[in-house]
């Protein structure tokens, strides 16, 4: 069973419900999430099974986070920076004697708005000189800021005049205060963003981009309830936040999204931002049984259910648990952290509340199937698809005949190439014999094992580069050789492979594209299957 959930790392698009997207907003956001750049040579590649260009939701590349709203708004935030109330504003209209006259109009208001403002300004002075009492009904402490012909009173001003008035981020108000839908709380909408004040929380702005996540969630009478702060950097100068009575709102490069409860209370335990889940991608969201709820993270997932807890869920663990359909798995929901044990450098255990998951095991129980004339392991291959990654057995290679890595790949000896830029910093040795093509009469004795990665793809295909594991692979191959010799176990020659595949995923994408999130998923499948087979060879 699946639904409409896809792990925010992913960029593959989802080719059934449930499966891996982004949330890159972008994207990060919708996310138009990141740049792409030339594909990576490999020994066989992927390609979307109808052949079409892979989709990719957009993101906001260009977040400013060191602004308030993103800079995300109708006009720029620096648009009133020097504003100044109108001195001597005429009382009533007298043409060719107004502001209007002198000064051209800034926030896209007409001279008939602006001249009105002025007019305002002038019988707010006059009051103020006579200290004429307004009526009982009517708003209180109200100001005009020119050219904008609207009011902004008590509370709220104070806010905004603190914030700096139309030369602060909000610019020009472009409501009179106005009442909200419980009859309690008041607000003024500006160009660029909204004060809301409400007599429990006090005054506080919103912004534009901000409020697109609260509009979402239902604004105050909504999941969030009012604000209780403002917009504020975070220490990583990066990322934003703001507190509501009941929910948090984030804002980083990955996107925007609201957390709240025991789910926003685990992410803290693990260190918030900084920790390795990192900034939220995705609003908290009901599971499809209504019970439980879920927050998407750069670096993974928090469940929660009444009867479990909040618990993440990363890496390889969440890679099979969400192709395998999520808490409506044969696993359920989970129950504690996913562990790893002393044969793995990665997560390969987790708790759930129908059984335990190991990924070791399942691994290694799930066999193989040929690719192209390669043995892939079965898990890897269901993986693939579900992040809609086609695996193509009937495609030779994935590759065009006039390209001559096809031409010497298909007579299976390909020549090792050194330079490093094809395979993430982690070239192929000039001394590895792919599958005996420089030794035939020891092909299969001595070099059975030399076709890059046992049991696994030589890649992690994603749209736009892929990360090419075939040096890292080879140097692996080459130091089990080695270890044999010498009568050594494999485990430093697993290290090493586990440490040059993480080197690829890094130098393939940068720390704040999704892909190298789920390379580094996919190399924790890659790496069990390849060292699978002689684990308990150590």
């Amino acid at each position: 069973m699946h639904d409409n959930r896809c792990v925010q790392r992913s960029l593959e698009p989802c080719k059934k419900p449930g499966r891996f997207s982004t949330i890159l907003g972008t994207p990060l956001l919708s996310i138009t999430l990141l740049p792409q750049s030339n594909a990576a040579p490999s020994h066989f590649s992927f390609t979307e099974e109808n052949g079409a260009e892979l989709s990719v939701q957009p993101r906001a590349d260009n977040l400013k986070p060191t602004e308030p709203g993103f800079d995300k708004n109708e006009i720029s935030n620096s648009s009133g920076e020097g504003w100044h109330p109108t001195d001597n504003p005429n009382p009533e209209l007298r043409p060719g004697e107004m502001r209007s006259d002198r000064e051209s109009i800034p926030g896209g208001f007409t001279k008939e708005e602006a001249d009105r403002a002025e007019m305002q300004e002038a019988s707010e002075k006059l009051s103020m000189q006579h200290g004429r009492r307004v009526k009982r009904s009517e708003p209180v402490n109200c100001r005009t800021y020119w050219p904008s012909p609207y009011k902004v009173c008590g509370g709220i001003r104070e806010k905004y005049d603190s914030l700096g008035g139309p030369s602060s981020f909000l610019t020009w108000p472009k409501s009179d205060e106005l009442g909200v839908p419980d009859g309690v709380g008041r607000r003024n909408e500006f160009i660029n963003g909204f004060i809301y004040w409400h007599p429990e929380t006090g005054a506080h702005s919103v912004t534009t981009h901000f409020s697109v996540v609260w509009a979402r969630n239902g604004w105050e009478a909504g999941d969030m309830g009012y604000p209780t702060s403002d917009e504020y950097g975070l220490p990583d100068g990066t990322g934003r936040k703001q507190d509501f009575q009941r929910s948090h709102i984030y804002g980083s490069l990955q996107g925007l999204a609201s957390i709240s409860g025991e789910i926003y209370d685990r992410w803290q335990e693990l260190g918030g931002e900084h920790g390795p889940l990192q900034y939220p991608t995705g609003d908290q969201t009901k599971t499809p049984d209504g019970v439980g709820k879920f927050n998407r993270f750069f670096g993974g997932m928090i469940y929660s259910h009444p009867s479990f807890g909040a618990h993440e869920i990363m890496g390889l663990p969440l890679l099979i648990w969400s192709a395998r359909g999520y808490e409506n798995s044969e696993w359920g929901y989970p129950t504690d952290s996913p562990t790893q044990d002393t044969e793995a450098p990665i997560l390969t255990k987790q708790s759930f509340s129908k059984k335990k998951m190991d990924t070791r095991r399942l691994i290694a129980e799930s066999g193989d199937s040929s690719v192209i004339g390669k043995e892939v392991n079965n898990l890897v291959i269901e993986l693939l698809e579900a992040n809609g990654i086609h695996v193509p057995k009937d495609n030779p290679y994935g590759y065009r005949e006039e390209n001559t890595r096809l031409k010497r790949a298909l007579s299976r000896c390909p020549l090792p190439d050194s330079s490093q830029k094809h395979y993430g910093g982690v070239s192929i040795p000039f001394n590895y014999d792919y599958w005996g093509c420089i030794d035939e009469a020891k092909s299969w004795e001595h070099y059975g094992r030399h076709d890059y990665c046992t049991h696994s793809p030589n890649q992690y295909p994603a749209i736009g580069q892929n990360a090419e594991f075939s040096g890292a692979c080879a140097r692996h191959d080459i130091c089990m050789d080695r270890a044999d010799r010498n009568g050594q176990g494999y485990w430093d020659c697993n290290e090493r492979l586990y440490q040059d595949m993480e080197k690829v995923c890094s130098n393939v994408y940068t720390a704040v594209d999704p892909r190298h999130y789920n390379c580094r998923d996919f190399r924790d499948a890659y790496w069990l299957a390849v060292t699978g087979t002689h684990l308990d060879n150590l």
